[in-house]
């Protein structure tokens, strides 16, 4: 179903949240459903407990827990002895495929779905959720992106496909370039150390769901603890809210490198409109500026490539895009007039920073990279973007000069 019209249009970050967020509602649900099928069995049967019962319809499996306080807040992946010092995220695949253990909480019960997310970066991306335990059954949700195009199809298979500038991969987490700021900020608190599939993680504590972007401080009754291996993908992620856990994640297998077949990302079909978060994406000549006072680059940065040059025509209005790929890597600059600047929404406040003649920036960090956010000027906005380090960024973003 299309959204209503009335609603502001959602940028691809606002679309990839919502579907995240319709994923936890649906799980939320079904839970309801089955507690309300167990009460019912109970009146049947005069059972005291049950350890498990089978959902309405057999359509998720769910468990009742029923700890004395509760599902643990503890990460299950056993702890590693001894070990000293945050585990370094060395490993770079080109691509990768997880298969993740979902579970919703709600009081001291749980639904179980299955999260399997497929990742050819920097663009192509694939996340799929399905009812039940891995490997799971029916399809709840899926979505793919590829370069400038984005999907959701719904349980009955209809697509909603929108495109805008392009950006990560949906559902890979990009924070490895950036721990260190995160550690500094104390958006990502050092935990200790431990072990799941025969793989090293890093444990931290946060403030959000790093599937969600969004990067936010813990609180002690609010925080989310996640589990990062050698290359930066999550092995298990608990979410605390209110002093209760709501959410785990945890992976069941990964292959890195994984050879994924380059048409299971593929996108066709037609576009939502503009009122609905699509937009019109037009490739430019990258030899010349295509305003007065363009901001470019002096040199492409060392190992890049100047992939493309757009025009990003959407309902708030046009802006451009330059985007440089460096094999998994890639570094956008956004820019245009300020009525026209997409809202990140799911950014911390951020640090300022300085950029040469684009001036004070503020530095925005999130799980799919950090941005660079400046207003040279009165009227424009420049937004630079990347897979790289803070540290890398700012000194590519240095190197604007108006055209």
């Amino acid at each position: 179903m299309a959204p209503p019209t009335n609603r502001r249009p959602g940028s691809r970050d606002e679309r990839r949240q919502a579907a995240l967020q319709r994923r936890r509602r649906q799980a939320t649900a079904r839970t309801a459903a089955a507690r309300r099928a167990t009460r019912r069995r109970r009146r049947l049967k005069g059972a005291a407990v049950f350890a498990a019962v089978a959902v309405v319809a057999g359509t998720m499996a769910f468990l009742a827990l029923r700890e004395e306080d509760g599902p643990s807040l503890d990460l299950r992946a056993e702890r590693v002895a001894g070990a000293t010092g945050p585990l370094a995220m060395t490993a770079t695949p080109t691509s990768y495929r997880v298969l993740y253990r979902a579970e919703a909480y709600k009081d001291s019960q749980a639904t179980e779905s299955t999260e399997e997310i497929r990742v050819r970066r920097p663009f192509d991306g694939r996340v799929e959720i399905r009812e039940g335990p891995p490997p799971g059954t029916a399809g709840q949700f899926a979505g793919r992106s590829t370069y400038g195009t984005y999907a959701n199809y719904t349980e009955g298979g209809a697509a909603q496909i929108a495109d805008d500038a392009p950006t990560v991969a949906l559902g890979d987490i990009r924070v490895a370039a950036s721990i260190d700021e995160l550690v500094g900020q104390k958006l990502f608190v050092l935990g200790d150390r431990r072990r799941a599939l025969g793989r090293e993680c890093q444990t931290y504590r946060t403030g959000s769901p790093l599937q969600s972007q969004k990067i936010t401080a813990p609180t002690p009754t609010d925080y989310v603890d996640v589990c990062l291996d050698g290359a930066g993908l999550i092995l298990e992620e608990v979410t605390v809210a209110k002093g209760e856990v709501t959410q785990r994640l945890t992976a069941t297998s990964i292959e890195l490198d994984a050879a994924l077949d380059p048409t299971i990302f593929a996108i066709e079909g037609s576009r939502v409109s503009a009122d609905h978060g699509s937009a019109v994406v037009t490739e430019v000549d990258r030899a010349v500026a295509p305003t007065p006072g363009y901001w470019a680059l002096d040199t492409v940065p060392a190992g890049f490539t100047h992939r493309a040059r757009s025009l990003v025509t959407a309902q708030k209005g046009p802006s451009y895009v330059d985007v440089y790929v460096r094999g998994i890597d890639l570094v956008t600059v956004r820019q245009g007039l300020r009525a026209a600047e997409p809202d990140l929404i799911d950014a911390n406040p951020g640090r300022e920073l300085e950029l040469g003649s684009l001036g004070t920036a503020q530095l925005l960090l999130r799980s799919v990279g950090p941005t660079l956010i400046t207003h040279p000027g009165t009227d424009a906005f420049v937004h630079v973007t990347g897979s790289v380090s803070p540290a890398d960024l700012q000194a590519i973003a240095s190197g604007l000069r108006r055209a």
